[in-house]
């Protein structure tokens, strides 16, 4: 049977992470007050079944009754903070409807793999929750969202400049070795060439070098004209790094701008000529590389401004716990 843990975002796991401290049900009482509303230790036992039931069967016996008294105390402070965003959301009249309820759940069904109604179904099961139960939970999941949206996460603004100066900080997590893609035509000489050799193999580079400045596809001119193994590819050697080629092919590929094209190279090999045609690494920012350092940077601000907002809650707040007790 697969095993499915319905997947509703960080806040809704530690949410649902309550816990009680015996195998039976306990009489009910208040733990928490939180402004004129209360939490009780039936909400825990209610919100902490799914988890309560995993730290059951995963936990050595000697080590389970600690650890649930300091999980306990954790998920009391996280209901209370939840109690908290639910209070401040019904003051700033944020509306979630069933429609949008509906979309989340079948949202979280697809991300989870669940296709039927009974596979659904068996999920809820598994997690100990009702489907009323696991309804409001999105249901709270979506206002406190909204809530969160409009006073913390619109407010989070990453600059250009922030993202240069961390790229230039860190920077060797982000740049590459210099690299370049090239192709290559070779005109072979013989192991001894004769001056006249020479002539005629320069006097044939000369006149191809002369067709690639006049605009003639490097491909097409490689497969026709090229000795290299390389030529029925149009020329093409990969994307090579330094240290790969002939120190003078080397150079002049390293020097070259994407698209150029060098003069007559000559190697032990032969006549060389190649043609850069893109490169990669160095200190240039890539697209990708700046979108990961502001989406970074953008996470790092909104954990830092999401506690200072949930500090402010707490702090115009009346809070009393009473879990002790």
């Amino acid at each position: 049977m697969h095993q499915h843990r319905l997947i509703l975002g960080l806040t809704l796991l530690v949410w649902g992470a309550a816990v009680v401290t015996g195998e039976g049900v306990l009489i009910d009482k208040v733990v928490a007050i939180v402004n004129d509303e209360v939490i009780t230790l039936s909400q825990l036992q209610q919100d902490g079944k799914p988890l309560i039931q995993r730290m059951r069967d995963e936990l050595r016996k000697q080590n389970r009754a600690g650890q649930l008294q300091i999980t306990e105390r954790q998920i009391l402070d996280a209901l209370i903070l939840r109690q908290l965003q639910l209070q401040e959301a019904a003051k700033e009249n944020i509306v979630v409807d069933q429609e949008q309820v509906t979309a989340a759940i079948e949202q979280i069904k697809k991300q989870n793999g669940i296709i039927s109604d009974a596979e659904f179904a068996e999920a809820l099961k598994e997690q100990n929750l009702t489907l009323k139960e696991f309804k409001t939970r999105v249901w709270e999941q979506l206002v406190v969202d909204a809530l969160l949206v409009r006073n913390v996460r619109t407010s989070v603004i990453v600059s250009d400049e922030e993202i240069t100066q961390y790229y230039h900080d860190h920077a060797d997590q982000f740049r590459k070795p210099d690299s370049v893609r090239i192709r290559h035509i070779l005109m072979r000489l013989p192991e001894d060439p004769s001056s006249e050799d020479l002539a005629q193999a320069r006097a044939r580079a000369a006149k191809v070098l002369g067709q690639l400045k006049d605009g003639a596809d490097f491909a097409m001119i490689a497969a026709e004209h090229s000795d290299s193994a390389a030529a029925k590819d149009g020329g093409d050697l990969g994307v090579i790094q330094k240290g790969d080629l002939h120190p003078a092919l080397e150079s002049a590929a390293f020097s070259l701008e994407p698209g150029g094209i060098s003069d007559i190279i000559t190697t032990d090999a032969g006549l060389n000529i190649i043609k850069v045609e893109e490169r990669t690494g160095g200190d240039a920012m890539s697209g990708q590389v700046r979108e990961q350092i502001r989406q970074l940077l953008f996470n790092q601000k909104l954990v830092k401004q999401m506690n200072a907002y949930f500090e402010e809650l707490k702090k115009k707040a009346y809070i009393e716990v009473r879990l002790d007790e």
